[in-house]
């Protein structure tokens, strides 16, 4: 990368590694390493874009999508893109609902089994607790 590229980008490259690095700091305090270990990656890659000349690029890219947006208040034929592109959105929802909410079939047997099991035997202890929360209103 050219000098006076570096200059003007280096210190936007410093600002958001240090602001990684405050955030990585922060979460490091809070004992939550996995995200401290992630936001200490996320503070190299600022000085990596710089030192591969891409951090230009992802400028480049910032500063049209930029422009971009600025156009959307003035454009109408955007605005129909966007509107088109937000009903597509409102009818794919709309069908996956609608095929959610199919109605569900009887579950089939599974095979030919015998008659249902006997009730169980009526235990003479358990009777007894069972009349006695009878009588005093407990079911």
């Amino acid at each position: 990368m050219p000098g006076p590229d570096l200059v003007l980008w280096m210190p936007w490259a410093l600002l958001l590694s240090a602001v990684a690095a405050a955030l990585g700091v922060r979460a490091a305090r809070r004992r939550r390493f996995g995200t401290a270990l992630r936001w200490a990656g996320w503070a190299l890659v600022p000085p990596a874009l710089l030192l591969t000349g891409t951090l230009r690029l992802v400028g480049r890219i910032g500063a049209a999508v930029l422009a971009w947006s600025a156009s959307l208040a003035l454009n109408p034929v955007t605005w129909l893109g966007i509107a088109l592109g937000g009903t597509a959105v409102l009818l794919l929802a709309a069908a996956r609902l609608l095929e959610s909410r199919r109605p569900e079939r009887p579950a089939r047997p599974v095979g030919t089994g015998s008659s249902p099991a006997p009730p169980p035997a009526v235990d003479d202890d358990l009777a007894e607790i069972e009349e006695l929360l009878r009588r005093r209103g407990i079911r």
